[in-house]
């Protein structure tokens, strides 16, 4: 098991953060997740690559004390649920059902897998500020959905120069960045939008999953 003394049991007052860690967490472990750290002036400092949980709180044991940082980490989509129920339920040949008032037939959360969700109640549970968003509500609010299709290198191409361009983030590679990379920076700039605007008004919270907001940048 990993040591998890990278944590400091007395955090610092929300308003002193200085880094913004942003997490893009992927469905299952044989897919690359994203980890990108930004300062308080939008300056990259670290983008790298994962695939296994136990990775990212080895990096953060090296990464030194979080109690100054504000954690943002991507819901991975349920990907039983995508694959089947959802493509069962949206066929044509099914007829509209009128529903009681108040009946939630899908909850719009169970969407989303579990897999990350003991790491953030970890991070939680030591005190530190974490967060949860879903990376297409966020890049949608802040217009970078690119007009290509998605996972292509003319999508990613785009999104990398959106990014830099509309977000003022500094100090992203010349080179082009994996998607789990973009994602994570944008999770990073949710993070620091959290903090960093007049009166907090630079997100707004979406809901929670497992007690932990989910929030969106604006």
């Amino acid at each position: 098991m990993v040591k998890r003394d990278f944590i400091k049991r007395n955090p610092t007052p929300f308003h002193n953060k200085f880094t913004f860690i942003g997490i893009s967490l992927s469905p299952l472990a044989t897919a690359d997740s994203g980890i990108a750290v930004m300062d308080k002036d939008l300056n990259i400092l670290r983008i790298d690559k994962f695939y296994n949980i136990e990775d990212f709180t080895q990096y953060l044991s090296c990464f030194g004390p979080c109690d100054s940082s504000v954690f943002c980490i991507d819901l991975p989509k349920n990907i039983a649920i995508v694959n089947g129920k959802w493509r069962y339920e949206s066929r044509y040949t099914k007829m509209f059902k009128l529903r009681d008032h108040g009946e939630n037939k899908f909850v719009w959360a169970e969407r989303f897998s579990d897999r990350g969700a003991d790491f953030c109640d970890m991070l939680k549970g030591e005190g530190l500020d974490v967060y949860r968003h879903y990376s297409y509500f966020t890049k949608n609010s802040l217009d970078l959905l690119p007009p290509f299709k998605a996972r292509t290198p003319s999508a990613g191409r785009y999104l990398q120069m959106t990014i830099e361009d509309k977000l003022n983030i500094k100090g992203i590679p010349p080179s082009f960045l994996a998607l789990s990379g973009l994602d994570a920076v944008i999770a990073a700039y949710a993070a620091w939008k959290s903090v960093n605007t007049e009166e907090n008004k630079g997100f707004k919270i979406l809901g929670d999953y497992k007690e932990i907001p989910i929030i969106s940048a604006l």
